[in-house]
């Protein structure tokens, strides 16, 4: 992965820039930071929380993990450094235990920062879980790690819940390296979607969005560099690249894909696509900023921005907000703001759950915000 100060692709060195702003007592999130309402916190003491979903009364949360002390490779931020950290927290009856462990991830090795590992998943079935596992790194450092690094991580992996045994689906940083349609060859398999023919998936290093039908995968979408302004660069134009996040299906069956965007985190540069299958996507939202999660609730669409103000400014302060099409208007609506590092967001019975302090290695936690 390329350092932020040139302009990194993936979300993993988004969330390196805000590592450092973290208070040390800030571990457990907005409630603690008193700058929020209070929202009932229904899953505590999660390691760096990414993506969450709901299936059969129980709730599922991918935890990037901790890294550790093993092998090192290039990161966002410097070495990023193997540890079988990561792990699945499920939360059903109001009780939480993690029934994956043990699971490859990566982190700064000197404060457990940039944690990269399980980033999204999907229930199949009632034992099989698919997970989407980042790298944040160019596909060839991952020869370095240790066996288990290398089979899971730039992977989309099923889980079988019964054995622990896993499969690959799909090896996105092997695709990465083959096709590299944007610029320097580099992999953070993130956002996933299952469709009926297979997976589609984004991976926020490549900047691109990825099919994945029996093993065999194909680029659906390569998202260009843009040029913006930022406070932090001076007036003159810079490039930044897009960084796809997540990808969720519409009411309408188009794709719907979420945008981050690359140093320098400029304040209302994020975009979502809409994207028909077999044509290119197109601009649905704009004016949003460092968005990392999107979740549907029949016709109204949610997401989650990281940052309010652009992460390199703002640091990891963040919101739910509804989104409205740019054909309507409307601006986004903000649903809950002063959330800190939020990250993912699921729609479940009237509330949004949503993963905050997914900076945090060791006290992430989430929230149930009502939508009224």
């Amino acid at each position: 992965m390329r350092k932020i100060f040139i302009g990194a692709a993936a979300a993993s060195a988004a969330l390196a820039v805000v590592a450092a702003t973290v208070p040390a007592d800030a571990t457990g999130g907005h409630q603690r930071q008193g700058i929020a309402p209070i929202y009932k916190t229904v899953a505590s003491g999660l390691h760096a929380p990414r993506q969450l979903v709901f299936s059969h009364g129980a709730m599922y949360v991918a935890e990037a993990g901790q890294g550790g002390n093993g092998t090192c490779i290039p990161g966002g931020e410097g070495p990023s450094c193997y540890g079988a950290t990561g792990s699945v927290t499920r939360v059903r009856d109001g009780k939480q235990r993690r029934v994956l462990k043990a699971l490859a991830s990566l982190s700064n090795q000197a404060d457990q920062s940039s944690p990269i590992g399980p980033s999204d998943l999907t229930v199949v079935g009632k034992h099989t879980l698919v997970l989407s596992f980042g790298l944040g790194s160019p596909p060839k450092n991952r020869k370095q790690l240790p066996k288990l690094g290398q089979k899971q991580l730039g992977h989309v992996l099923s889980f079988d819940l019964s054995t622990k045994r896993f499969t690959s689906v799909g090896d996105l940083a092997a695709h990465e390296a083959k096709t590299n349609p944007i610029a320097n060859k580099d992999s953070d398999p993130t956002g996933l979607l299952r469709v009926k023919k297979g997976w589609v998936a984004t991976d926020s290093g490549g900047n691109t969005l990825v099919s994945i039908r029996n093993g065999t995968m194909k680029t659906l979408a390569a998202f260009k560099n843009r040029m913006g302004t930022s406070p932090i660069t001076g007036p003159a134009p810079v490039e930044f690249q897009a960084v796809p996040t997540d990808v969720v299906k519409g009411p309408d069956g188009a794709l719907y894909i979420s945008q981050l965007t690359g140093f320098p985190f400029i304040e209302g540069a994020a975009r979502i696509y809409r994207m028909v299958p077999g044509h290119r996507p197109k601009v649905w939202a704009s004016g949003l900023t460092n968005v990392t999660s999107l979740a549907w609730d029949g016709n109204k669409l949610y997401a989650v921005q990281i940052s309010d103000q652009g992460l390199a400014v703002g640091g990891p302060t963040g919101s739910l907000r509804r989104v409205f099409p740019d054909s309507s208007g409307k601006a986004s609506k903000a649903i809950a703001i002063n959330l800190f590092a939020p990250y993912g967001v699921a729609i479940h019975r009237g509330a949004a759950f949503v993963s905050i302090g997914t900076v945090a290695p060791t006290d992430g936690s989430v929230i149930k915000i009502p939508l009224g």
